[in-house]
C-alpha cells in the first residue's frame, strides 16, 4: 500500500499495473555515478526500479540480487517516490550529463499513471539545474513529454527499436509498442526539434536490412547505432536472459547473422550508422 505523497501532486496508489506488481519506495537512491560502459556520463537516473516491459534479454535484470525477482523480471516494479525530490535537492547538475536510464525504462508502462519521469523532467528542466540530459527508452510514450524536453538547451532521444519484424518482436518483447509507433515516435520528436537516435541494440533477427533503413531515414533520425548481445559471467553485471538465448538459437540468429545485417544497414544508412 502506498504512503502518503511526499509531492504537491498526489501520486496515484497502484497496486498494480497491468501484469506488475508494484511497490512505492519512500527512500531510494535516484542518481548515481555509472561505471563501466556508462562511465562517460556524470550520473545515471533511474526512476523506477525494474520494468515492466521485461524484454526476454534484459541485461538490467542482473543487478538484482534477489534470484526470486531476477527468475520473475518484467512482473515487479518498485516506484522511487522521492525521485523527483531527490533531483531539486541534488547541486551541480547543471552541464552534467545524465542517463535518463541505465537500468529500467523510464517511460515504462506505468508511467503512464504515475508520471514520476514527467516530474522528475520539469526539475531537471530548470535554467540552474539543466544537465545535458540523453533518455534512453523504446516506449512511444516520450512523445507526451515533448513540451518539457524542447526547454532543455542539451538533450537528446535514444529510441530502441531492435528488429524490422513485429513477429520477432512478439517473440523476444511482447510487452513493447509496435515497431511502427516506436519510429513514428521518433520523427514526431525530431520534428519538435530535439535530436533522435534509434538504436538497433541488441539487434534481432532484421528480416530485410534495406526496406528497414529505409524505414528508419524517413523518421528523420539523427543517428543509428547497433550492437550484438551482451554477455558476462560476472556476477551483477549486464548480460543477456537464458530466455532470449534460447529463442536466438531457435530464430537462427547469430553474431554473424549480426555482422551482415549491420553490413546492410551501413550500406543504406552511410554515416548516420555509428
Amino acid at each position: 500500500m502506498a504512503q502518503p505523497s511526499l509531492f504537491e501532486r498526489p501520486m496515484p496508489s497502484v497496486p498494480e499495473f497491468g501484469r506488475a506488481g508494484v511497490r512505492f519506495l519512500e527512500r531510494s537512491q535516484v542518481l548515481t555515478r555509472p561505471t563501466g560502459r556508462l562511465a562517460a556520463f556524470d550520473y545515471s537516473l533511474n526512476p523506477y526500479v525494474g520494468c515492466g516491459f521485461g524484454c526476454s534479454y534484459c541485461y538490467a535484470s542482473f543487478f538484482q540480487p534477489d534470484p526470486e525477482r531476477f527468475e520473475t523480471w518484467g512482473k515487479w516494479v518498485d516506484v522511487k517516490r522521492n525521485a523527483a525530490e531527490a533531483v531539486r535537492s541534488a547541486r551541480n547538475l547543471k552541464g552534467k550529463r545524465v542517463m535518463m536510464s541505465s537500468a529500467t525504462d523510464p517511460y515504462q508502462p506505468i508511467e503512464s499513471v504515475i508520471e514520476l519521469t514527467r516530474e522528475i523532467l520539469e526539475a531537471l528542466s530548470e535554467p540552474d539545474r539543466q544537465p545535458r540530459l540523453y533518455v534512453q527508452t523504446r516506449s512511444p510514450l516520450v512523445t507526451r513529454d515533448l513540451d518539457i524536453l524542447r526547454r532543455f538547451e542539451d538533450v537528446r532521444v535514444n529510441m530502441s527499436v531492435t528488429t524490422d519484424s513485429e513477429r520477432v518482436r512478439k517473440a523476444f518483447e511482447p510487452a513493447c509498442a509496435s515497431i511502427e509507433r516506436r519510429l513514428q515516435a521518433v520523427a514526431e520528436v525530431r520534428r519538435a526539434g530535439i535530436p533522435a537516435n534509434v538504436w538497433v541494440s541488441p539487434m534481432l533477427p532484421i528480416e530485410n536490412p534495406a526496406r528497414f533503413a529505409r524505414r528508419i531515414l524517413e523518421t528523420g533520425a539523427s543517428g543509428v547505432s547497433t550492437s550484438w548481445f551482451h554477455f558476462s559471467d560476472r556476477p551483477f553485471a549486464s548480460s543477456t536472459r537464458p530466455e532470449a538465448v534460447r529463442l536466438l538459437e531457435e530464430w537462427k540468429w547469430n553474431e554473424a547473422e549480426h555482422r551482415k545485417a549491420a553490413a546492410e544497414l551501413r550500406r543504406h544508412l552511410g554515416g548516420l550508422l555509428r
